[in-house]
């Protein structure tokens, strides 16, 4: 079972501002990785992600994620020695709530880079989380 606790909520949700973003990682059509830093990453539930692409049309991460959903998302404070590397299967999500949710969840900062807010949301369901916490290694898997 996944279920983040409130420190990992407290670095995924922070990530940005504390200087930590979270890497995502996708592979394209043709099999190569399509790597980015999502400013505007954030838990989703007990046991999800999401994050705002705001250019979709230009985003390796959505095209690649519309042929093959499997991702890779990484946290790492390592001074804390806290980081996370999570893999799921991502969706844009269509759903209009969620999309207003996920944007207004997002730092103001990255908010402010799409006022119009013409981005879509993106939106993982975790597999497995694994690596290390306040309390010593993460091993969560959605099948536990």
């Amino acid at each position: 079972m996944i279920r983040f606790d409130a420190q990992m909520r407290a670095d995924i949700n922070g990530a940005l501002d504390d200087g930590y973003p979270i890497v995502v990682c996708a592979v394209t059509p043709e099999g190569t990785p399509a790597v980015s830093f999502r400013g505007t990453a954030q838990t989703f539930g007990d046991d999800g992600l999401a994050f705002w692409v705001r250019n979709q049309e230009a985003s390796e991460t959505v095209r690649a994620i519309a042929v093959n959903p499997v991702v890779a998302a990484v946290y790492a404070n390592m001074p804390a020695r806290r980081h996370y590397t999570m893999t799921g299967r991502a969706r844009v999500e269509p759903d209009p709530a969620v999309r207003l949710q996920v944007f207004d969840n997002s730092p103001a900062s990255e908010r402010a880079r799409d006022p119009e807010r013409t981005g879509v949301a993106v939106v993982v369901e975790l597999e497995s989380v694994r690596g290390r916490g306040t309390e010593g290694p993460v091993a969560m898997s959605r099948e536990a």
